[in-house]
């Protein structure tokens, strides 16, 4: 599918949104000075059981945008935790409002505002001091999961579809969408498994096409852990919502309609 979008090509005008939505990830960015703070508030929270404080998320995969920028910091405790990861989450969000935050339950994590940037601290429990898996507790199921958070960062990547994931990702929060980050990362990249690197535009059309004819039907693993259905963190009615925008979507002729 060909567009023309003024005197530029499509890839091309995408690109340039994709710089205007450019996130500093230096080692000196602003957003990593926050996990230093959220080590402090978590320390005084967990005290020994606490193991380590560290970004992961969109933030360090390179899938992250600017318009909705936020740094995901996940606090992995020990195995010897002896609460159940839902008493985990509980009990970090009752330490936190304590601290006087202003929260959000979101998928995994809690969200909350500190120095004018949005930070999602996932509370979780190691497996084993000899493995990166984590045991987290998803609000959308109200049940633990397991998983690697590591893995999903390499996997994405690996993918060499993070500008395709970017645009998507603008695409969802313009048309106001419930697609939770990592299951559109997984779906654009099952989506474009067999298509060619670079190609930008076709590659997102091709996207919306799989969201359009395919997604809701489709079960997506998490490739760390077969028996986490990441598809199921949505209902029938919520994918479908996903599919309906992408084919209004692909009815369209102008990429300034599509992403702006």
């Amino acid at each position: 599918m060909s567009f023309v979008v003024s005197s530029v090509s499509p890839s091309d005008y995408l690109r340039a949104i994709l710089q205007r939505e450019a996130v500093d990830t230096s080692a000196n960015a602003p957003l990593r000075g926050l996990e230093e703070q959220v080590q402090s508030l978590c320390e005084g929270w967990a005290g020994r059981y606490l193991l380590e404080v560290y970004p992961t998320g969109a933030y360090e995969k390179g899938t992250a945008n600017q318009s909705g920028i936020s740094i995901d910091l996940m606090v992995s405790l020990s195995p010897q935790t002896p609460f159940l990861t839902r008493q985990i989450y509980e009990s970090l969000w009752q330490h936190l409002e304590r601290n006087g935050f202003d929260l959000e339950r979101r998928a995994v994590s809690i969200g909350l505002h500190l120095e004018g940037a949005t930070v999602d601290i996932v509370p979780g429990k190691r497996e084993s001091l000899h493995n990166d898996i984590q045991e987290i507790y998803s609000t959308r199921r109200n049940a633990a999961m397991k998983t690697n958070l590591n893995h999903h960062v390499l996997d994405v990547i690996e993918s060499g579809r993070r500008e395709e994931i970017r645009v998507l990702k603008l695409w969802r929060d313009q048309h106001g969408l419930d697609f939770p980050s990592f299951y559109l990362e997984l779906s654009t990249i099952a989506a474009l498994r067999r298509r060619p690197l670079g190609e930008l535009a076709d590659n997102v059309w091709a996207a919306l096409g799989y969201f359009e004819q395919l997604f809701v039907g489709r079960a997506i693993l998490d490739p760390s852990n077969a028996n986490n259905v990441v598809s199921a963190e949505l209902t029938t009615n919520e994918k479908m919502a996903i599919a309906t925008a992408a084919s209004g979507t692909r009815a369209t002729r102008s990429w300034t309609e599509i992403v702006a």
